[in-house]
C-alpha cells in the first residue's frame, strides 16, 4: 500500500498532542469528515506512526512540554525520507511573528491557532491533503519520467558504441580490401616490371621510373591501410597498435611521439581495445592539429583491475571546457566523443593543461569495477621514442 493509499479509499491524517480533550476533539472533526484519524499524544510516538502507517496529513501541536515539542518532531519528519513528503499543519496557541518564523523553517506547510474554527481547520486540512496528494503523483511521474530518460540515454549510449565497433569494422574491411585487390595488382605489375626491365635495357630509364611510381604507390596504400585499420591491432593486441601509431604519426605529422609501455599487458577484451585506440588516435589527431607543438607522448599501464592511457604534449594546451564542449559548440577537440566512449565501458577521462602543455589520462576498466572513481596513474613505464623520420616500428623494454 502506498504513503498516500489509506485505508477503505480514505485520507489518513495523524493528529499529534498532549491533551487528549484537544485529540478527542480533533479527532471526532475529521472523523465526521470522512478521515481515516490516528493520533499521538507526544512527538516519540508520533514518528514511530509516521514510520509505519501511510499518512496523507499531520496535525502537530506545537507545545508540548513533557517531551519532544512539535517543533523538533517536524525537523525529524523532514530529516526521515519515508516522512518528508508528508505535509504538516501546526496547531499552535499563539499567532506572534517569531513562532511563525520557527513552525515554517522546522518543515510546516501551515499552521491553524487555537482555539480553531471548525470549517477554517478542515479547509486548511482539506487544502493540504489535496496539495500533497498532488506533490507526490508528480513526484512520482518525474520518477517514472526520469528512468525513461534513464532507459534512453542509456540505449542511445550503447547504440553509440556499437556504430563505433561497426566503423572500426568498416575500416578493417576496406583496409582488408586495399590489401588484396589494388595493393596485390600494383605489387604484381611491380615484378613484371623488373622482370621487363632486365630483359630489355633500353627501356630501362622508363622502367625503373614506372617502378619508383609503383613503389610510391604501394608504400602510400599501405600506409592508407594501417590508418584505416592497423592489422597488429588485431593480430597482436593495443600495445604495438600504439607502437604503430606512435611511429606513423612522427612520419606523417613530423611531431616526434614516444610511447612507453608496461612490461607485461594482460589480454584485453577486442572492443576494449578498439575503443582504447580509437580514443589514443583521436588525441594524437587533436596533438597535430591544435597543439602547435614538436613532441608527444603515449603511456599505457595496467593497474588495479584497469587499463590507463595518458596522451601528453608540450604545446598550448585545451580550454578548460574541452571534455565537456559538446561537438559543434564553439570548436571542437573530439574530447566529448572520446569520454562518451569510455563511459560506455565504465570509464572517463581526465585533463591537466596549462601553457606549458596538455596532458590527457583515459582509464577503463578491465572488468567492472565496484564504482567508478578514477584511479591513480602508475610510475616506471619503459619508454620508445620515434625519431622524425623513422620507419620501423620498436619494441617495448
Amino acid at each position: 500500500m502506498g504513503r498516500d493509499q489509506s485505508e477503505n479509499g480514505r485520507r489518513s491524517i495523524l493528529v499529534v498532542d498532549d491533551d487528549p480533550r484537544n485529540l478527542r476533539a480533533v479527532g471526532s472533526l475529521l472523523k465526521e469528515s470522512g478521515y481515516q484519524v490516528h493520533v499521538a499524544d507526544s512527538g516519540e510516538l508520533a514518528l514511530a506512526i509516521a514510520g509505519e502507517v501511510p499518512l496523507d496529513l499531520i496535525l502537530l501541536d506545537i507545545r508540548m512540554p513533557r517531551g519532544m515539542d512539535g517543533l523538533e518532531t517536524c525537523r525529524r519528519l523532514k530529516a526521515d525520507d519515508r516522512t518528508r513528503p508528508i505535509p504538516v499543519i501546526f496547531l499552535t496557541g499563539k499567532e506572534d511573528e517569531e513562532t511563525t518564523v520557527r513552525a515554517f523553517t522546522a518543515g510546516g506547510a501551515d499552521y491553524v491557532k487555537k482555539p480553531f474554527d471548525a470549517q477554517v481547520l478542515l479547509a486548511r486540512v482539506r487544502t493540504q491533503v489535496e496539495l500533497g496528494l498532488l506533490s507526490r503523483t508528480l513526484e512520482r511521474a518525474l520518477a517514472e519520467r526520469t528512468q525513461e530518460l534513464r532507459d534512453a540515454n542509456a540505449r542511445l549510449r550503447q547504440l553509440a558504441l556499437e556504430v563505433s565497433l561497426i566503423e572500426e569494422r568498416e575500416r578493417k574491411r576496406l583496409a582488408g580490401e586495399l590489401h588484396d585487390s589494388p595493393m596485390q595488382k600494383l605489387a604484381l605489375a611491380q615484378m613484371q616490371i623488373a622482370a621487363a626491365q632486365r630483359r630489355d635495357h633500353e627501356s630501362e630509364a622508363l622502367l625503373e621510373s614506372g617502378l619508383e611510381l609503383m613503389r610510391e604507390a604501394l608504400g602510400e596504400l599501405r600506409s592508407l591501410q594501417f590508418e584505416l585499420s592497423p592489422p597488429c591491432l588485431y593480430q597482436e593486441g593495443l600495445a604495438p597498435a600504439l607502437e604503430w601509431l606512435a611511429s606513423h604519426a612522427t612520419r606523417r605529422f613530423g611531431i616526434a611521439f614516444s610511447v612507453a609501455l608496461p612490461p607485461a599487458l594482460p589480454t584485453l577484451d577486442r572492443n576494449l581495445a578498439i575503443v582504447l585506440f580509437q580514443c589514443v588516435r583521436e588525441l594524437i589527431y587533436n596533438v597535430t592539429r591544435h597543439a602547435h607543438t614538436s613532441a608527444g607522448r603515449i603511456e599505457l599501464e595496467a593497474v588495479d583491475n584497469a587499463v590507463r592511457l595518458v596522451v601528453s604534449d608540450d604545446g598550448q594546451g585545451f580550454p578548460p571546457d574541452a571534455a565537456t564542449r559538446q561537438p559543434g559548440v564553439g570548436g571542437g577537440y573530439g574530447l566529448f566523443s572520446v569520454r562518451e566512449r569510455l563511459a560506455l565501458l565504465g570509464g572517463d577521462l581526465a585533463i591537466e593543461s596549462d601553457a606549458g602543455g596538455a596532458r590527457v589520462s583515459l582509464w577503463a576498466p578491465l572488468t567492472p569495477p565496484a564504482d567508478n572513481s578514477p584511479l591513480p596513474l602508475g610510475k616506471g613505464l619503459g619508454v620508445r621514442a620515434f625519431p622524425i623520420g623513422e620507419g620501423s616500428r620498436l619494441s617495448a623494454s
